[in-house]
């Protein structure tokens, strides 16, 4: 009988430490594959679902709508409770869509406090939408979620089965990724949101599982969302850096949650200068933060065939790497080769020191190069050259299996762990310690940095090259 009441006791206490740290459970969203077909079918045909995306820093929330033109009203409003009582309503703003019926409906909800509970709802053609509920967590120490090339459309603008398929695939990642992690604070995706970048399916499909309504996304922009203009209407990042040379749809992107700044490369662009730029300006923005964070699309150090295309391993190694060298970041996330793999710690484009799986590093001298696999499953790019590079510290070669990766961050540790995307089996494993500062010296950063002049000619050079070479083949590789 004692040994119940202190099991129970045992029980009590650690639900109330729970719930004292915020650590909650995303409500279960799961579905089976015919559940998954009939929601579908249902919403295919529209492209009113919101994209619930992260803010500027962690006490804010992005999210933005289409509605139609004439009853297009941005405003989203969020309580503490599901009946919505003394609700805050957020205003924001409308801009074109890409359609003459309808426009964008913007807002950034702001205030947000840590391991808080919130409900939202946002101004739908009909009033007001349905409450979706929203879990603050820890600021300080916290765990996003890695998924890229989730790739929904399946190649071509019109190909509904091959869609949905991939979107149940993605959905069911979101379920088990976020049901054994309940204390993901965001997802983060190095890009390939979608297929063809042109249909707006592709976008309603990516934000059908229900998950999105309480998970915020970071996306960068892949090759493939490059090559129409969707992402523009579908997405709303914060601190959008649109430079002096980019065109089109190009743009890099920077957000601060916690101590951790990301800095989010559009590497379909090689205009030197304006990376740099967007660099410059959040590092001087966050002088303070404790972990930096890369993001960009193709893998520059990936375990497949990065090394062996001429644009990745010359220009972009030649815009990129620079930069993060200069600014000291800790890891760098890519995609692209639709592989799971990780690099050992890299300087300057050399090995300077292993990063073994399943093993702790303290205060390591280089950068660790993470490519995540894909959700759209259609095959790794030289999985058989997985381990011929000396910079590969890990590779996962079956592109019949998804993958999804977590970062945990403290204020002296950054967690990296790779499972399985259909049974969250461990693969791999990383943990760097840090007590050092930033490598940030005035005269390192300005010697770099003039050094760096000659690149910002050569991309310019290489932006007018490109766009022959799409408007010759009628648009991105």
């Amino acid at each position: 009988m004692k040994r119940t009441i202190k099991t129970l006791a045992l029980v009590l206490a650690m639900f109330m430490l729970m719930q004292t740290f915020g650590v909650s459970a995303f409500d279960d969203k799961s579905m089976t594959e015919n559940e998954w077909k009939e929601l579908y079918a249902s919403l295919r045909d529209e492209n009113t679902l919101p994209t619930l995306c992260v803010g500027a820093d962690e006490t804010e929330l992005n999210i933005c709508w289409h509605a139609d033109k004439d009853t297009a009203t941005p405003k989203v409003r969020m309580a503490d409770n599901a009946a919505m009582t003394d609700a805050t309503v957020f205003e924001g703003e409308t801009t074109p869509s890409e359609n003459e019926e309808q426009l964008v409906c913007r807002v950034t909800m702001t205030g947000i406090k840590e391991n808080s509970t919130y409900y939202y709802q946002w101004y739908t053609d009909s009033g007001w939408s349905e409450a979706y509920k929203y879990e603050s967590k820890d600021f300080d120490s916290y765990k996003m979620l890695v998924v890229g090339d989730i790739q929904i459309g399946g190649q071509s603008t019109d190909n509904p089965e091959e869609q949905s398929r991939i979107g149940y695939v993605w959905q069911s990642v979101l379920d088990e990724a976020l049901t054994k992690n309940p204390d993901i604070s965001f997802l983060l995706s190095p890009g390939d949101n979608t297929s063809t970048g042109q249909a707006a399916d592709e976008w309603q499909t990516l934000l059908m599982p229900e998950y999105t309504r309480s998970l915020p996304l970071a996306l960068a922009i892949g090759n493939h969302d490059k090559k129409g203009m969707t992402y523009e209407y579908y997405t709303h990042m914060p601190n959008e850096f649109f430079g002096k040379y980019f065109e089109g749809l190009d743009r890099d992107c920077w957000f601060r949650y916690g101590d951790v700044l990301y800095l989010v490369f559009d590497a379909t662009s090689g205009s030197a200068a304006d990376h740099k730029a967007m660099a410059d300006e959040a590092i001087a923005a966050n002088p303070d933060a404790k972990w930096r964070v890369g993001v960009m699309h193709q893998g520059l150090y990936a375990a497949g065939v990065a090394m062996l295309e001429p644009e990745t391993a010359i220009m972009l190694n030649a815009v990129f790497q620079p930069i993060f060298e200069m600014y000291d970041l800790d890891i760098v996330f890519t995609g692209h080769t639709h592989m799971q793999g990780r690099s050992n710690f890299i300087s300057d484009g050399a090995v300077v020191g292993f990063a073994k799986s399943g093993e702790t590093y303290k205060d390591p001298n280089g950068i660790i190069y993470v490519n995540v696999n894909a959700c759209c499953d259609q095959g790794s790019l030289g999985k058989e050259l997985s381990y011929l590079w000396p910079y590969t510290a890990y590779a996962f070669v079956d592109a019949d299996v998804t993958t999804y990766t977590t970062v945990e961050f403290t204020d002296t540790t950054m967690a990296l762990k790779t499972f399985r995307g259909d049974n969250s089996e461990l693969l791999d494993s990383v943990t760097v310690e840090k007590e050092d500062d930033f490598n940030d010296g005035k005269i390192r950063v300005f010697f770099r940095s003039l050094g760096y002049k000659i690149m910002e000619v050569l991309g310019w050079l290489y932006l007018k090259i490109d766009a022959v070479v799409v408007s010759i083949r009628g648009g991105h590789f």
